[in-house]
This record gives structure tokens, sequence and C-alpha cells, in this order.
């Protein structure tokens, strides 16, 4: 089962508003690029709990020159004057990123772009590319994708598009590691405060790649039946 392929909705009527909190405006894209593993994928505005996937998504994102090709409106192989300079304003202002999320070879492809004086705010371009957004139930994702976490090991980002044109609402967060694997619990502890403490739920969440609710447990059974060997040791 698609961690991501479900939908994601607004289930709650909940009005949403994606602004930019400029947490992360000074953000080097160097040092978030590459590939990163998901942990837990918060539906923040859904009531479903929390539910475990076996499946193991994972993300590349890199910057690129290219911007993203549109197959609708008229050709565009030899422009003219104004859109070259318009193209060539853009350019000096922003700059283009892709996404690509895969989830045992299927795939979503966001195409993305964000100014130069705010570089952990990114808008999505309309339509994603992918074998996952042939499903019925894929949503096209139109919003914004955020910064609200990087560090060197995690990493985590916002999804967010307002309702409107007849489109629903999405608000969901994903947190990423840079090593694939369960988390330490204080690190997702961690990081379920800060998206509480900006009034993002984490009551309904998506576990993925085995990072099940036992996980922490047992490590921190673990851990205690390691020390409590090491003091029985070092006492005989």
């Amino acid at each position: 089962m698609n961690a991501i392929a479900e939908d994601i909705s607004n289930k709650t009527e909940i009005p949403v508003r994606c602004e930019n909190s400029h947490d992360y405006d000074d953000i080097d894209i160097r040092n978030i690029s590459g590939k990163w593993e998901a942990v837990e994928l918060y539906m923040h505005l859904s009531n479903e709990g929390v539910k475990i996937y076996k499946s193991c998504p994972r993300i590349t994102i890199w910057e690129t020159e290219d911007m993203p090709v549109s197959t609708f409106g008229p050709n565009t192989e030899n422009p003219p004057h104004h859109v070259q300079h318009m193209t060539a304003r853009f350019h000096q202002e922003f700059r283009n990123l892709r996404l690509l999320w895969d989830e045992a070879g299927q795939t979503i492809e966001y195409a993305m772009y964000f100014r130069n004086d705010s570089a952990g705010y990114w808008q999505v371009f309309h339509g994603q590319n992918g074998t996952l957004t042939i499903r019925p139930n894929y949503q096209q994702f139109d919003g914004t994708v955020q910064v609200l976490k990087a560090v060197n090991d995690h990493l985590v980002l916002n999804f967010c598009q307002e309702a409107s044109n007849g489109r629903p609402a999405q608000l969901y967060t994903v947190l990423f590691s840079r090593e694939p694997g369960a988390m330490l619990r204080w690190e997702i502890e961690s990081v379920h405060a800060l998206l509480q403490n900006k009034k993002l739920s984490v009551a309904s969440r998506r576990m993925v790649c085995g990072n099940g609710a036992e996980k922490p447990i047992l490590s921190v059974l673990f851990s205690l039946t390691s020390c409590l060997f090491v003091f029985v040791v070092r006492s005989s």
C-alpha cells in the first residue's frame, strides 16, 4: 500500500492558509539536496489516527536550470522578445527545484521554484508527473512546500494547498531521515513538539518503512538491558 497515494484532502473543513514562516529563508539548497528516507507523514486535516505502512518512500531533491515544460498553449520553441525578457527576469529572481517521490518504483515528480530571498519556501508548478499520479485517487498538488526543519540527519517538509477553484485544501507534513531505519524516539518527539508549536496536529500520522510504535520501545528496553548487563559485569 502506498503511503502518499491515499486521499489527503481536507476532511475537517479547517481553513488552510499557506503562509511563509521565513525560518529557513537563508538555507543553502545544497545542504538538503540528495536522497532522503521518509519516516512519518502527518495528516493535519484528517482523523484517521495512526497507521503503519510497510512501504519505504524516498525522495530526491535537486536544483535545475530547466523550467517545467507545459504541453498546453502556443509553441514556445521560438518565443517572442517580451517572453524571452520575462524568462530572463524570472531566472534572476527565482530558482528551480525538482522533488522526486519514489515508493517501490512508483513515482511522483514535483517541479517547483523559489525566490532567491526565500529559499525555504517553494511554489509548486501545477501538475505532477509519475506513475502514482495516474491513480484514480491521486489529487494533483498545486500549493507550496516549506522547510520546517533542516539538520544534518533529518528534514521536515510541509505541503500546503489552499482550497480554491473547486480544489480541496491539502495540508500534511513529512519527516525524512538521511539514513534508512527507525529514528530515535526523542528525535521524533522533538519534531512532534515543533509541529504542535506551529498548531499542526500530529494525531493522524502514517508511519512508514518499519518506523512503527514498537520500535522505540524495544530500543529503550535494549538500552536499559545493556546498562544493567554492564553494571552486573563491573560488580562481579
